[in-house]
C-alpha cells in the first residue's frame, strides 16, 4: 500500500537562493576521510564528492518510512522528505541550467546522472519511480536479475559508469562483488569540466618544474603554473585561501578554491580546524579580497582515488546500515516484507585533472542494499606558493553547492 504524502515543489527561485557552503553530514564524511588518512600516514592524493554521496542517500530517503526514515533524516540534518527532495531538485537544477557545450567554451560542462537497478523479485513502487526517480533524479529504474545474472548486471552498471564519466571511470564494480541476495543498487555520477575564466588563464610557456615539499620532509619536482594577474585571496591564522573562477554560462558561476597551510606540515592542523568548526569555511569564503600577489605558483595534478564510504562512517561512529526494517522501504519496493536484507554498503571512485586550461573531474557513488567568526584580514601584498600539501574544492557560487573536495599531497602521483 502506498502512503499518501503531500510534497512541496520548490520553485527555481527557491532552488537557486545564494548560500555559502556549510559542513553538513556528507561534507564531514569527506573531511573525515582526509583527516584520518593523513593521521595514519597516508601519502597519496585524495579527491571525493560529498554531493554525490548525498544524492544517493537522498534517493534512498525518498523511498523510506518508519525508523529508517527517521534515522536517515537525522544523518542528513533534514526535517522531512520534502526538504530532502528540495535539496535534490536544487542539485539537479544546477546541472540542468548549466551550459553544456562539448568544449566548455560557453561555461562548464556539468552532468549529474543517477541510476537505479532493482531485482525483479521486488519491483519498484510506481509512485516512487514516477515522482522520485523520473521527476526529481531524471532516471528510470532498471529491473534486473541479481539472483542468477549478477555479473551481467555488473557489466550493465559498468557500462553506465563509463558513459556517465565520459570514459574516465570504466569499472565501478567487479564480477563477484554483487551478491545474489542484492535487492537494489542506487548510483550517482557527477562529471565536471571547466575552463579557467579568460582573466585567469595560464600560459603553458610559463609553467616550470619546482620543488614540492611532501609531509615526510622530502621533495619532488612538479610542474607549477603561474600568472601575473590579480586573484581573490585571503590570509588567515595559519593558512591562506585562493579562488580561481571558471568561465561561466548565464546560469552558473563555478570556482575552485585552494586552502594552503602556512606550514609545510600544516595540513593535518587545517583539517582538524575544519572538522571542529562547521562554520569555519563559511566565514572564509566571505573574506577574500582581489589583490596582486607577490609570488604565485600552483602545481598541475592528475589522479584518481576510491574509498569505502561505509568504513569512513564507521570511523565517525556512525553505522552505514541505514535500514532498520525492510518494511521501511514500502514507498520504494513492492514485496518489501520479503526483502532478505538489512545491510547497505556504499563506496565512491573519483578522478581529477588540473592544468593550464582548467579542470576535469568526476565521481561515482554506488550504494548496495544487500542480504545479510574572526575579524577581516588587513589588505596586504600576499604570496600564494602551493609548494606543499593543500586542500581544494570546486563549488558553484550561486547555489553554494560543493561538487568536489580533496587534498594534494604529491602533485606528480598519478593513482
Amino acid at each position: 500500500m502506498e502512503r499518501t504524502r503531500k510534497r512541496k515543489t520548490p520553485t527555481l527561485e527557491q532552488n537557486t537562493t545564494t548560500k555559502r557552503p556549510t559542513m553538513d553530514f556528507c561534507a564531514k564524511i569527506a573531511n573525515q576521510l582526509m583527516l584520518k588518512k593523513i593521521q595514519n600516514g597516508f601519502s597519496k592524493n585524495i579527491v571525493s564528492s560529498s554531493l554525490s554521496i548525498e544524492a544517493v542517500l537522498n534517493m534512498l530517503v525518498a523511498g523510506s518510512t518508519g525508523r529508517t526514515l527517521e534515522r536517515m533524516l537525522g544523518f542528513l540534518g533534514s526535517k522531512s522528505v520534502d526538504e530532502v527532495n528540495a535539496k535534490s531538485r536544487k542539485m539537479m537544477a544546477v546541472a540542468e541550467y548549466c551550459e553544456c557545450a562539448e568544449d566548455a567554451s560557453n561555461g562548464p560542462i556539468l552532468n549529474v546522472i543517477n541510476g537505479a537497478w532493482v531485482d525483479q523479485r521486488f519491483p519498484l513502487v510506481h509512485k516512487y519511480e514516477e515522482e522520485v526517480l523520473k521527476a526529481i533524479f531524471k532516471c528510470e529504474g532498471n529491473t534486473v536479475d541479481f539472483a542468477t545474472k549478477a555479473d551481467q548486471v555488473v557489466d550493465e552498471i559498468n557500462s553506465w559508469a563509463d558513459t556517465a564519466s565520459r570514459g574516465l571511470i570504466n569499472e565501478i564494480l567487479q564480477h563477484g562483488s554483487v551478491p545474489r541476495e542484492t535487492a537494489l543498487i542506487l548510483a550517482n555520477a557527477i562529471y565536471f569540466k571547466g575552463i579557467w575564466d579568460c582573466d585567469y588563464k595560464f600560459d603553458a610557456r610559463r609553467t616550470e618544474d619546482r620543488k614540492f615539499y611532501l609531509l615526510n620532509g622530502s621533495t619532488v619536482l612538479a610542474p607549477f603554473m603561474t600568472s601575473g594577474r590579480t586573484y581573490y585571496c585571503g590570509s588567515f591564522d595559519g593558512f591562506k585561501v585562493l579562488k580561481i573562477p571558471y568561465q561561466s554560462g548565464k546560469s552558473n558561476n563555478f570556482s575552485m578554491y585552494f586552502f594552503l597551510p602556512d606550514e609545510q606540515d600544516g595540513l593535518q592542523n587545517l583539517l582538524v580546524l575544519l572538522d571542529s568548526d562547521s562554520g569555519f569555511l563559511n566565514q572564509k569564503y566571505r573574506e577574500l579580497r582581489e589583490q596582486k600577489l607577490d609570488k604565485f605558483w600552483i602545481p598541475k595534478f592528475k589522479f584518481s582515488f576510491n574509498f569505502d564510504v561505509s568504513k569512513v562512517m564507521h570511523d565517525m561512529g556512525e553505522s552505514s546500515s541505514f535500514i532498520e526494517n525492510p518494511r521501511d522501504l514500502s514507498e520504494m519496493l513492492q514485496n518489501c516484507e520479503n526483502v532478505p536484507f538489512l545491510n547497505t554498503k556504499m563506496f565512491q571512485k573519483a578522478y581529477i585533472e588540473v592544468d593550464e586550461k582548467g579542470t576535469e573531474a568526476v565521481a561515482i557513488t554506488v550504494l548496495h542494499c544487500e542480504g545479510c567568526g574572526r575579524p577581516p584580514p588587513k589588505i596586504k601584498r600576499l604570496s600564494f606558493v602551493a609548494d606543499h600539501p593543500f586542500i581544494f574544492m570546486i563549488t558553484e557560487e550561486r547555489s553554494g553547492l560543493v561538487f568536489f573536495t580533496g587534498a594534494v599531497l604529491n602533485p606528480i602521483q598519478k593513482d
